[in-house]
């Protein structure tokens, strides 16, 4: 089975899903064992540039090793060191790489042939006798933009047409570049020119519809021209002129490349897909192609009814979201709530760093409050799958661990798609969403709502859980002694008293364990406090060990600890007084410490019937544990 990996940036770019359209078209066409995975990032989204970090980061998720061929479509990222990644590590596999629409050193290139902007400048030239022309283009930075721009300053100095560059005005491709082209060069300028030429349909719109501002009509007063024959070119009134190109052919040729490469034969480095200019009513032509209004219109009604029923099926999402308690949860809701996905499967694959809060004990760690260990760059070795939908039924299954990507996502046919999509809370890496047969979701552009609403839903429940975590620790604070975890005398006030109150209401019994350290005062004098710590703390340790569940363990003086449990025998007390003085030996012999470490203990067991309280047994305990302490004193004497 061959893998390809696509590596793209979908963000504004709503015709970016014909690449993996064209790619599984090939693919199927052909029968061939080979499965697409594409990596989707929504990167410039926001101002937040960590938000872009971790869109970004799903790059760093695939060994591109693992893959017999690589696409990459880096026109739309405008992060230098991004870019830098993904060339550099596509270029250390050795494998084909193609580029779409972007010349890259050592890669094929597939797009376009953005030169044909010269046939368009030659039609205003020959056809309808313009000049002057003014240049609303693209972002500065970006490949194919600059070539149209190279294309339209080369024919002009090859036919005396004036080229200067305050003709020039480059933004980015929305409609808004449009609006601010024409402001600026008729601010600049005074007047207007014969023509004016722009990147694509949807600048060309913004300049005719800033123009109709001021009073201006196209094609009475200048001419418009654009790129690409989007619908704004067709059902703009008037239609606007564009080049033609069937955007599915790029996704189409690149399959096409590998397959021929893998099968030994030479392929041309530059690859280009079909074009037509197409010149209609914005530069005064009529391009002899009937318009179906009707049908538009229609399907602008569908397409809004559709839109409707999604919006409303994404508030449902929020509401379910809110209301649940783990992210496995959050992930079942996501088919209940949204049909229109219509996907064969979704995975959810999390860093196991989600749970911690969730996961509390009986010591706090420092860490999960001030360094939460999610990854920025990369992804962990090992993630959580927690969630796996397959045609139609949820798997019940436990966790899955996943190391990679594969072999979780190998496919056994040919001709299906993977879709990696990057979850994080800003620039923090939490997981990634996959989904099998993505291409409808794509190209309705569904899944960006959806993913953002999923993450906002998760990265609240992480808020809340380390929150309620936090109070934990406060609480904990209150009754927890700080050095050694065990319960301190407000903790014995609130536990080891009211479970005394307790077993005396249903007359059960309890033991109660009195241990003190031997000869702490001569350890500090003699060595100092920072042995006396570490002795206290091994002792504390050993006892924590070995108490039963349930038990109460208090630090109730500075070398004195006291456990409360339930009723114990005698032997049994013995076996676990035995087992805290061997751990301790054992934990002093590792530290090397320069002294022995040994305690004395008593125990006694309460009797419900009396008047005694916890207090009572605890000065008895004590008492015998002294005894001990006593004879020990003698036997060294």
């Amino acid at each position: 089975m061959k893998k390809i990996a696509l590596i793209m940036d979908g963000l504004k770019r709503f015709f970016t899903y014909a690449w993996p359209a064209g790619v599984l078209e090939r693919i199927r066409e052909t029968n061939e064992d080979v499965n697409l995975y594409i990596f989707n990032s929504s990167g410039d989204w926001s101002r937040d540039e960590d938000y872009n970090i971790g869109e970004y980061n799903i790059y760093r998720l695939p060994d591109l090793n693992d893959f017999d061929g690589i696409i990459v479509d880096l026109n739309n990222i405008r992060y230098p060191k991004v870019r830098e990644y993904v060339i550099s590590s596509a270029k250390a596999t050795g494998k084909p790489v193609i580029s779409i629409a972007n010349e890259i050193a050592d890669f094929y290139y597939v797009g376009i042939d953005n030169y044909s902007m010269q046939e368009m400048v030659a039609h205003l030239y020959e056809v309808h006798g313009c000049r002057r022309f003014w240049y609303v283009m693209g972002p500065d930075d970006n490949y194919e933009s600059n070539r149209r721009v190279a294309a339209l300053r080369d024919f002009s100095e090859t036919h005396g047409i004036l080229w200067d560059a305050r003709d020039l005005y480059c933004e980015s491709y929305e409609y808004k570049c449009g609006v601010h082209g024409f402001e600026k060069l008729l601010t600049l300028h005074g007047k207007l020119p014969d023509a004016i030429i722009c990147a694509n349909d949807n600048i060309a719109v913004g300049v005719c519809e800033t123009a109709a501002a001021h009073g201006y009509k196209t094609p009475d007063d200048f001419l418009v021209t654009g790129f690409d024959n989007f619908d704004k070119a067709s059902y703009y009134s008037p239609h606007i002129t564009t080049v033609g190109h069937i955007r599915e052919q790029v996704g189409y040729r690149c399959a096409d490349i590998l397959l021929r490469l893998w099968r030994g034969e030479t392929v041309p480095r530059f690859n280009y897909t079909g074009h037509q200019c197409i010149f209609w009513e914005s530069c005064g032509c009529d391009a002899g192609i009937a318009v179906d209004q009707a049908e538009h219109s229609r399907a602008q009604i569908v397409y809004g009814i559709e839109t409707d029923e999604f919006e409303e099926q994404v508030l449902s999402l929020e509401y379910e979201l809110l209301q649940c308690e783990t992210v496995r949860e959050m992930s079942r809701w996501i088919p209940k709530c949204i049909p229109a996905m219509r996907c064969d499967a979704m995975y959810l694959i999390m860093d196991e760093h989600m749970n911690d809060f969730r996961k509390l004990s009986d010591y706090y760690d420092r860490h999960l409050i001030e360094d939460e260990e999610f990854c920025v760059h990369g992804y962990p070795e090992k993630m959580q799958m927690e969630f796996a939908y397959e045609d139609g039924v949820v798997k019940e299954s436990e966790e899955t661990v996943v190391e990679g990507i594969f072999p979780t996502f190998d496919y056994t046919e040919g001709g299906k798609d993977f879709l990696f999509l990057p979850l994080h809370f800003r620039e923090h890496t939490v997981g990634y969403f996959v989904i099998r047969n993505a291409v409808y979701l794509m190209e309705k552009q569904y899944l960006f709502q959806i993913i953002n609403v999923l993450t906002s839903a998760m990265e609240n429940l992480h808020k809340k859980e380390r929150l309620a975590y936090l109070n934990q620790v406060l609480s904990e604070l209150y009754v927890k002694d700080a050095m050694t975890g065990m319960y301190n005398r407000l903790g014995y006030q609130k536990l080891a008293c009211r479970m005394f109150e307790k077993k005396k209401q249903t007359g059960e019994n309890l033991s109660i364990i009195f241990m003190d350290m031997d000869r702490l005062k001569s350890i500090n004098d003699e060595f100092g406090h920072i042995y006396g710590d570490w002795a206290i703390k091994t002792i504390a340790s050993a006892i924590l060990k070995y108490i039963p569940e349930g038990a109460v363990a208090v630090r109730s003086g500075g070398d004195e600890f006291l456990v409360v449990l339930e009723q114990t025998a005698d032997a049994e007390i013995e076996k676990i007084i035995g087992e805290i003085r061997k751990e301790i030996r054992e934990h002093s012999a590792e530290m090397k410490l320069p002294f022995p470490l040994t305690v004395s203990a008593g125990c006694v067991h309460t009797d419900m019937t009396t008047g005694c309280d916890l207090d009572d047994y605890v000065r008895e305990a004590d008492a015998i544990m002294y005894e001990e302490k006593t004879a020990k004193k003698a036997n060294r004497t």
